[in-house]
């Protein structure tokens, strides 16, 4: 089975980045990134885009410097791109997760009731101690 999933790492002027905890499905109980499934025919950032929106009600911009979404903009998406088989699982996992920069206060991120717990800046340091995510913790690791 493969699963195509996109997330977005949200990093403000503080060099925090914005995290969610999950009350549903494989990471329950747990800090990740906001992200999820890509729609068929959809684009990962505008999937990174979207679950945003989705889980957290806010909505970000993802520089596109290459323009694969119409015009080129900004210089840098952050984005990386990593695969994981999980023989056990027999899950193939390809993993897109974007970076943009967002200011937004507590009372702007509305987490959404059925899939998220709360949603919380974290420090650098902090965020690796709560990511569980292989994923999410390769891309927490690039900020500076």
């Amino acid at each position: 089975m493969h699963r195509v999933v996109s997330k977005v790492m949200i990093v403000n002027s503080k060099s925090q980045v914005l995290m969610a905890k999950v009350s549903r499905g494989f990471f329950k109980g747990y800090w990740t990134l906001p992200g999820g499934f890509v729609d068929y025919g959809e684009h990962p950032r505008e999937a990174a885009v979207r679950e945003a929106m989705e889980e957290l009600g806010i909505e970000i911009l993802i520089d596109d410097p290459k323009g694969e979404n119409g015009e080129a903009f900004g210089e840098d998406d952050g984005a990386i791109i990593r695969e994981e088989i999980f023989n056990e699982d027999g899950i193939n996992w390809v993993s897109f997760t974007y970076r943009c920069k967002g200011e937004f206060e507590d009372s702007e991120i509305v987490p959404k009731d059925d899939e998220i717990e709360e949603a919380r800046w974290f420090s650098k340091k902090d965020a690796l101690g709560v990511a569980v995510s292989i994923f999410d913790i390769e891309a927490i690791s690039t900020i500076e």
